[in-house]
């Protein structure tokens, strides 16, 4: 029977806690490069998504109160309106608005549109006159009808609102100088 030796040569290298401690090192780097490059990655999707829809986002809130506490909706937005679904653009100032409300829920600060209050847009900005502002929607969502905030009955801070099927709707308009991209058809 032969017996065989394995000899093990002295230069083997014999890792040290100095070289544990680089390579700990060049792996949390590792890890920090993968996570930026990975925030970066979500935010060119998100921008891309942005841009695709025409740049703009919808949202929706429980209720008028939640979407005020998210600093989303306006303040005459009435605490209990519920099923609150907006869309608005990222490059503008257009938002459209529909909720479970009723206009007898509206503050009194809200104007009623009638021949000494007529519905017109009202800039919100210094420097910016009436006829640099939309005075019609450009937004989409499957739950506006185009062209339904024409048939606003009351102004509140700037905002059309009005009343149709028995739910609250509201329009703040675009500045003429925002350029309108196409929006995928609503859903």
């Amino acid at each position: 029977m032969t017996h065989h030796t394995i000899t093990t040569p002295a230069s083997i290298p014999v890792t040290t806690t100095r070289d544990r401690r680089y390579r700990a090192l060049g792996a949390l780097a590792l890890a920090a490069g993968v996570a930026v490059t990975t925030t970066a990655c979500a935010g060119i999707s998100e921008a891309l998504s942005e841009r695709n829809a025409g740049h703009t986002k919808a949202f929706t809130y429980d209720s008028g109160r939640s979407g005020k506490n998210a600093e989303v909706l306006p303040a005459w937005v009435p605490d209990d309106a519920a099923d609150v679904r907006g869309v608005f653009r990222t490059t503008g100032d257009e938002v459209i608005l529909l909720m479970d409300a009723d206009v007898a829920d509206l503050p009194v600060t809200c104007q009623a549109v009638d021949d000494a209050h007529p519905l017109a847009t009202a800039p919100a900005r210094d420097g910016v006159k009436a006829e640099d502002v939309r005075d019609a929607s450009t937004l989409k969502a499957g739950w506006w009808t185009a062209g339904q905030e024409q048939d606003a009955t009351f102004v509140c801070d700037g905002w059309w609102v009005g009343e149709a099927d028995g739910a609250l709707f509201a329009f703040t308009p675009e500045l003429t100088a925002v350029e309108i991209e196409e929006q995928p058809d609503p859903a």
